[in-house]
């Protein structure tokens, strides 16, 4: 088993990677907090799949479903409402701060489960056990939690750091074809920006990625979480270099936000990335060696660089909601060479807008 300690802010946890972990987390549970009552929440599609061996895992550890609530698939779960059914639910059956809450599911789920145990209560304990690509390499570590709101990706939100995360890649064989080839996204955009390592061997084994791999899968998402756990060690509320996480995100949380569910997240991040370097190119700051590697391997991975057809004002409204807007300037995250990205402060607006019409086009 692999396992990576993350430490942010006062926090710490392990991330247990391991193909077979799911069997095992009742125990990492037992190993890890007190108590024998949990909430869970997980996706609703993955709990069909794979509910019945969380359960047994619970049990079998002496842990008890206080209640589980299972969450329609998709974007528009991550709202204020479903999480309002969440707080009835937890308060419903006695949740109390010392109950954790076992998430189990993707990005979506992740993040609204995470949201509403960091509110409910003002925090209980959370527990990630990710299923899909996204979640492993990502969002189940660094602790965001968040909703959308009015169209705007993560609009609402707040940290939340788990208590324990159980990473199980055998879990991967069985998303869709195009969920698995979304999440290969965040897979590059991490290899772009902090492992070149990482780069040269997914561009060495493109067609073990998409066979996938257990070993190659396992790996990837280790190098993902080491990665993602030194910069959330530095800077555990993007106030810094956490921001880095987000190359990528600025146009592609633009353009998910404008789609409303239409479109996965990692096939827009991969569309953000494409602008981010083409920006950075245009800047005079972002070697070409970037960009052709970048859009080749995302290319080879099944994923598009351009959306045609999308709004381009309706993208360039959320723009200004970003999370890195300051002082009304859009701000950024550019990969100046494999493995050095930075936040760039001062890219003017036409030069955004121009991005912009390169990719919804």
């Amino acid at each position: 088993m692999e396992t990576v300690d993350v430490r942010a802010g006062g926090a710490a946890y392990p991330v247990h990677i391991e193909a077979g972990a799911l069997d095992r987390v009742g125990g990492f549970l037992r190993d890890t907090l007190e108590g024998k009552r949990a909430a869970v929440v997980a996706d609703a599609r993955v709990a069909g799949l794979y509910g019945p061996r969380l359960r047994r895992s619970l049990r079998e550890a002496g842990w008890t479903p206080a209640v589980w609530v299972d969450v329609p698939p998709g974007e528009r779960s991550k709202s204020l409402a479903r999480a309002r059914s969440l707080y009835a639910a937890f308060a419903e059956a006695g949740v109390d701060r010392w109950t954790p809450v076992v998430i189990l599911g993707g990005g979506v789920t992740g993040d609204l489960g995470a949201f509403a145990a960091a509110t409910f209560l003002r925090g209980v304990p959370v527990v990630q056990v990710p299923t899909t690509v996204v979640a492993q390499v990502d969002s189940s570590v660094g602790g965001k939690t968040a909703v959308d709101f009015d169209g705007v990706k993560n609009l609402i939100g707040c940290f939340h750091q788990p208590a324990l995360v159980v990473a199980d890649p055998d879990l991967l064989s069985t998303l869709a074809p195009r969920e698995y080839r979304a999440g290969l996204a965040e897979v590059v955009k991490i290899a772009i920006t902090l492992r070149p390592e990482l780069l040269e061997r997914l561009e060495r084994e493109v067609e073990a990625v998409l066979e996938r791999d257990p070993g190659v899968l396992t790996a990837a998402v280790r190098a993902c979480v080491e990665a993602k756990a030194e910069v959330v060690g530095r800077d555990e509320r993007d106030r810094d270099v956490r921001a880095i996480l987000n190359y990528g995100h600025t146009v592609g949380h633009a353009l998910e936000g404008w789609h409303r569910g239409r479109m996965r997240h990692g096939e827009a991040v991969a569309i953000g990335m494409h602008a981010a370097a083409w920006i950075g190119e245009r800047l005079g700051v972002t070697l070409p060696e970037v960009g052709r590697r970048q859009d080749g391997l995302l290319t080879r991975l099944g994923l598009k660089l351009r959306a045609p057809g999308t709004d381009n004002q309706g993208v360039s409204r959320n723009l200004k909601l970003d999370k890195k807007v300051r002082d009304r300037r859009i701000r950024f995250v550019l990969t100046l060479q494999i493995g050095g990205a930075s936040v760039w402060p001062h890219v003017p607006g036409g030069l955004v807008r121009d991005a912009v019409l390169r990719v919804t086009r």
